[in-house]
């Protein structure tokens, strides 16, 4: 006869072994688990470790090459030393481009003993926008009419032709049409009357004489800047024949209504005189890209004048920022020099090369 209690106990005992069973393999399974996810999570530590030390490493080979591209770029340069010997070379600029840049540049310029003759600078009153300024202009210019954007357009077209000329070019392309000018002046005090004088106005650029005048009108109005690089305050600007440009644009800045006006208007009329050169933000030091969501493509502000009709006549850099890019501008001024060919250089959209080919020493 079966003992209802020891049934009971044995039941007892096998569900007491099953829950014991259950509860030890249950208890292997997750120490397991946490020991693969803590080695998992110890190989993702080192690797970030060896990672981080690996970028670290490229930070400091990339800030040793800025270093010695700079020192290349830099004054007393052995790359460009000589190079450019007393060639007369203005900046003009765009007001968007950075003063460090601008900076770095004239100190290429130098080491490469070129006369860096003074700068001038595109103002954004150029733009015309101010209605009382636009009439100053009208007057000064004697044109009789003209909406902000015809009248800039002449302006500009002007300009290049004044810097053409003062680079040895011919005034095919002016543009400026002249009329009288009447500017009323008042009597001798008491007199209660007025007198009418006419001022002839300035007239369109077609010699040294006239370019250089047209030149001072247009930085009277507050239309440009000029720096005459340490020549006395009442010198003509520049004061100099056979001079080259540097044109320095940051990207967006007026490229579709001044910069590509004015570099088309002094190409078509000077042949490989003018090197423009677009400056982007800089890029920090050790960083190995130098672009950003948002920016313009490199080479974008030069790129219509590498694919345009002057695209023969006039040399393009795209990395006025970096080292290189400067280095790029020199040689591209030296190959004008000494033998009359342009190129299109840099790491943008329609260059050729990085660089002009080293020119002999």
């Amino acid at each position: 006869m079966i003992n209802f209690r020891f049934h009971l106990i044995s039941l007892v005992a096998v569900f007491l072994a099953l829950g014991v069973g259950v509860a030890m393999g249950a208890s292997f399974v997750d120490r397991a688990t946490v020991d693969t996810l803590r080695g998992r999570v110890d190989d993702l530590s080192e690797g970030y470790r060896r990672r981080g030390d690996e970028l670290d490493a490229t930070s400091d080979q990339l800030a040793q090459s800025d270093a010695q591209a700079a020192a290349l770029a830099g004054e007393a340069s052995q790359a460009l030393a000589d190079h450019l010997r007393g060639q007369p070379v203005v900046l003009l600029s765009t007001d968007g481009v950075a003063g460090e840049v601008l900076d770095a540049t004239r100190t290429s310029l130098g080491a490469a003993d070129a006369t860096v003759s003074g700068s001038v600078r595109l103002l954004p009153a150029l733009d015309l926008r101010d209605e009382g300024l636009l009439r100053r202009v009208r007057d000064r210019f004697g044109l009789r009419s003209g909406t902000a954007s015809d009248v800039r357009t002449r302006v500009v077209a002007d300009l290049g032709t004044a810097l053409a000329v003062l680079a040895g070019g011919t005034a095919s392309g002016a543009a400026t049409t002249t009329t009288t000018s009447t500017t009323t002046v008042a009597g001798g005090e008491g007199s209660g009357t007025t007198t009418t004088t006419t001022v002839p106005p300035v007239g369109a650029p077609t010699d040294t004489a006239t370019s250089q005048a047209f030149l001072s009108a247009v930085a009277d109005l507050g239309l440009i800047s000029i720096d005459t690089g340490g020549a006395p305050a009442n010198a003509a600007f520049p004061d100099v024949t056979g001079v080259r440009y540097v044109l320095a644009a940051a990207p967006g800045d007026r490229t579709e209504s001044v910069v590509i006006p004015l570099a088309t208007s002094i190409a078509r009329q000077a042949t490989a005189v003018l090197t423009v050169a677009e400056a982007r933000p800089s890029r920090p030091e050790g960083e190995a890209t130098t672009t950003s969501e948002g920016q313009p493509a490199r080479g974008e502000t030069v790129q219509p004048l590498r694919e345009g009709d002057v695209a023969e006549r006039v040399s393009t850099v795209d990395d006025l920022d970096e080292s290189f890019g400067r280095i790029a501008v020199v040689y591209a001024v030296a190959q004008q020099h000494d033998t009359g060919q342009v190129g299109h250089y840099g790491t943008g959209s329609g260059a050729t090369a990085p660089f002009p080919t080293v020119p002999a020493g």
